[in-house]
């Protein structure tokens, strides 16, 4: 019967299924670079816009700063409008030939005109002047007649508290000039006719001075666009357009923020060279997947020929086996396949698969010997460290204190936690993790007795036992040589990691203990060590149980708590010490138990600190402080900040900066509004760490503030490497500046160092007049404390600012 060989029918689905991938992956790798090649366009798109905005911006800004600087003239005195009008009119040549300011006005608050330099106000820039009068700040638009200008109104107040606005049009040129630099593209200014309806491109003249070289080729790129081109298309996306044998990418950008009424600036960029390349690309793409379907198709041919042919002889030789013909189907399997290892293939394996089954028999009672004791070994050492693990301690335990009556002295067990190893794992991943883990382990070992035993129970956990012991000062110096092996940093692969040891000690002088009893004493007492902060041990006692229950109530009431809603937000204000304006508020959580009352923070948060708990509560915060940042700003607070304290555990989160940059799309605040303050602990406990998360959360417009500053570390060596924004000052130096002299030049000394490097300072803890007024003095930015104001309950926070904020500033409810 005639057969078609498996190779040539899984040659036939191979052919099939290859052409199908090559054809996805080559549509999708064509639909990619046409992908790539719009997101280039769109990166230029929103580049130019930036730009074209950035420099009007600086452009407008630099006039009104300079009408800001006239009424610091006359030897500080506030100018008369005379005086003004006088400045104004001897300036009209310099503004001409500096600036290229071409009509100059001086408004009142009327609207009425009392100087001119130029021609007549145009009634289409009366809004944009009421509009400053009103605001109180700089308006910048454009004015086009018979040519464009653009156009800057500045509120200026005169002698007699009285506001006018300086109005000047400047040539738009610089602008062009400046933007066709920075784009590298060309630019022109074009509009539609003032009859014109609609949107149509086709419309569009040039309505600038041009070289004749530019005019040809912009008349050529608006003459070829395409029919159906819209001008909305041109200003939300921008199109491609060949002129000339020429590839370019034009956008218009209306001159009016407000209305479009017909007047653009037009940006062509030259793609030419960019459209040949992705031409090339494509075709490439196109002829490497056709030629990877034919080479596969060769080489698949070739390969499976001989696969045909051993397996032909696979079916041609197992029916000897089940006649029981060994020597034929030995002699058949020598001439079919090769022994050879660099010319074997897996069916050259399965062919002397039969004749190695023999060898494997008589040796598998030799490997179950072998494996036996692997499995032994594996069971009661660990594998990372190579020392004993949990079994083997349990067993060492429970066998010492069988025998702790009948010898001198008692057993001590200690339980050892890696301080800050977490964060090991989260900021470099679990293979420094390990190495971390067997240099602790090195160390622990050799501050001991040969007679002593040490284990690793898993993850960042040891566990030593002490024989014959009699004393807790023996168990006490034990402890400290370990603590003094971590002094030193660890350094692996060029990472320093700063690893701190917690102990907790269980003491047994008899019998009446077991191992799982003292191991969960001493596990107790690790977490008491942990609440010591760095290297440190605890002996077990009674009490720490009951604080264990505590800690477990209290838990489950905040989890109780936190669906009743029992939490809330405290917000105490931040001003500036120089006008007392109300700058921030700082968000401090708040619990009120409906049997307890106010609980204090200093008595649930350091029991939550390590529970999962915290980190609920941490984001909580967050979200509430961002929700009533939102409402500041709709309830006439647009730019006081919001600052929200961030714990170690929630700073090494990396949910941190997601969920930050959910919560600020979610409530559309400015970012930079939103102050995240950190404590020194927790940044120097891994610098590289802290930098590249602080970086992270900049990258989103947040600030960083330094909390407590001066407490923790060397604080001025690590602040050149930390970028943070604010440095906030301890409320201990605050307290003692006005009695010890010591803390009020550590304060001005500190004002003084972090204002040159450009950071801003917050004083914590003002708490007299005294204070403030000393801090002002000292040129200290922002303060905070009792005396400005204490915290304010969220619920109340709407009454409070309406009667404690006139006008922006703070009303202090004590004489300063």
């Amino acid at each position: 019967m005639r057969r078609l060989s498996i190779s040539y029918k899984v040659l036939f689905v191979m052919l099939i299924m290859v052409s199908i991938v090559c054809t996805l992956v080559v549509g999708l790798l064509l639909k990619q670079s046409s992908s790539q090649e719009h997101e280039i366009n769109q990166s230029l798109f929103a580049r130019d816009v930036t730009r074209y905005h950035q420099l009007q911006s600086l452009l407008g800004d630099r006039l009104s700063v300079w009408v800001e600087s006239l009424k610091h003239q006359g030897e500080g005195e506030t100018l008369t409008e005379a005086q003004l009008q006088l400045q104004l009119q001897r300036s009209s040549d310099f503004l001409l030939l500096q600036w290229d300011v071409s009509s100059v006005w001086l408004i009142n608050e009327l609207g009425e005109v009392n100087f001119s330099e130029g021609m007549l106000l145009p009634d289409s820039l009366r809004p944009m002047v009421m509009q400053t009068l009103q605001q109180g700040r700089p308006q910048q638009g454009v004015y086009c007649g018979n040519f464009c200008e653009m156009v800057v109104s500045t509120p200026i107040m005169l002698a007699g508290g009285k506001t006018y606005a300086v109005v000047m049009t400047t040539s738009l040129q610089e602008l062009l000039a400046l933007l066709s630099e920075a784009s590298q593209a060309e630019l022109a200014l074009v509009r539609q006719p003032d009859t014109e309806v609609g949107y149509q491109s086709s419309r569009l003249y040039l309505n600038s001075t041009l070289s004749d070289k530019q005019s040809l080729m912009m008349r050529g790129v608006l003459r070829d666009l395409p029919k159906q081109t819209t001008i909305k298309r041109l200003i939300t996306r921008g199109i491609e357009v060949v002129s000339g044998n020429n590839a370019y990418y034009a956008m218009l950008l209306p001159l009016f923020n407000s209305n479009a009424n017909g007047h653009y600036v037009m940006f062509v960029h030259d793609i030419d060279d960019r459209k040949r390349t992705f031409k090339i690309q494509k075709l490439i793409i196109f002829l490497g997947g056709l030629g990877l379907v034919l080479t596969f198709v060769v080489s698949m041919f070739v390969l499976l020929r001989r696969y045909s042919q051993k397996l032909e002889a696979l079916s041609n030789m197992l029916p000897l086996l089940a006649n029981k013909r060994f020597d034929e189907f030995k002699e058949q399997n020598k001439r079919s396949f090769f022994r050879n290892q660099w010319f074997s293939d897996e069916l050259d394996v399965l062919g002397s698969a039969a004749e190695e089954l023999a060898e494997k028999l008589e040796t598998l009672d030799q490997q179950v010997t072998v494996n036996t004791a692997k499995l032994e070994k594996m069971a009661m050492f660990d594998s990372l460290t190579g020392l004993p693990n949990r079994n083997m301690m349990t067993f060492q335990i429970n066998k010492l204190l069988a025998s702790v009556n009948r010898e001198k002295g008692g057993i001590a067990l200690l339980f050892i936690d890696l301080d800050n190893f977490k964060k090991v794992n989260d900021s470099h991943g679990h293979h420094f993790g390990d190495e971390v883990v067997k240099v602790a382990s090195e160390r622990l070992s050799r501050a001991l007795r040969e007679s002593d035993l040490i284990s690793r129970f898993g993850g960042d956990e040891f566990v030593i036992l002490l024989n014959h012991v009699e004393t807790n000062e023996q168990v006490e110096s034990v402890a400290k040589k370990l603590t003094a092996e971590f002094v030193e940093p660890m350094c692996i692969a060029e990472h320093t990691f700063y690893i701190t040891i917690s102990i907790g000690i269980a003491f047994v002088r008899d019998s009446k203990s077991n191992a799982l009893e003292m191991m969960r004493h001493a596990d107790t007492a690790m977490y008491e060590a942990k609440l010591l902060r760095g290297s440190s041990y605890r002996f077990f006692d009674a009490n720490m149980n009951k604080k264990v229950m505590r800690q477990v109530e209290l838990e489950s009431e905040a989890q109780i708590a936190m669906k009743e809603q029992q939490f809330f937000l405290a917000l105490q204000p931040q001003i500036s010490l120089k006008t007392l304006k109300l700058v921030g508020f700082e968000a401090l959580l708040r619990w009120r138990h409906p049997q307890r009352g106010l609980v204090s923070p200093g008595e649930f948060l350091p029991l939550l600190e390590h529970t999962p708990m915290m980190a609920e509560l941490d984001f909580w915060v967050m979200e509430q402080a961002i929700m009533l940042l939102s409402e500041l700003r709709t309830r006439g607070y647009p730019g006081v900040k919001m600052a929200i304290n961030l714990s170690a555990a929630q700073f090494a989160n990396e949910s941190l900066q997601p969920y930050l940059t959910e919560l600020i799309a979610k409530y559309s605040v400015d970012a930079s509004l939103i102050e995240l303050e950190l404590t020194e602990t927790v940044l120097v406990a891994d610098i590289e760490r802290a930098v590249q998360v602080i970086q992270q959360i900049r990258s989103l417009g947040c600030q960083i503030a330094v909390d407590d500053f001066g407490t923790g570390y060397s604080s001025l060596t690590y602040l050149r490497s930390i970028p943070s924004d604010i440095i906030k000052i301890d409320r201990s130096f605050i307290a003692g500046m006005m009695e010890a002299g010591t803390d009020r030049n550590i304060v001005d000394s500190t004002i003084s160092m972090v204002r040159k490097m450009g950071l801003e300072v917050i004083a914590e803890g003002i708490e007299t007049a005294a204070q403030l007024n000393q801090l002002h003095s000292m040129q200290c930015q922002y303060g905070q404390g009792y005396f400005i104001s204490k915290p304010i309950e969220q619920q109340v926070l709407w009454q409070v600012l309406q009667s404690q904020v006139i006008n922006g500033r703070w009303v202090l409810l004590h004489n300063t």
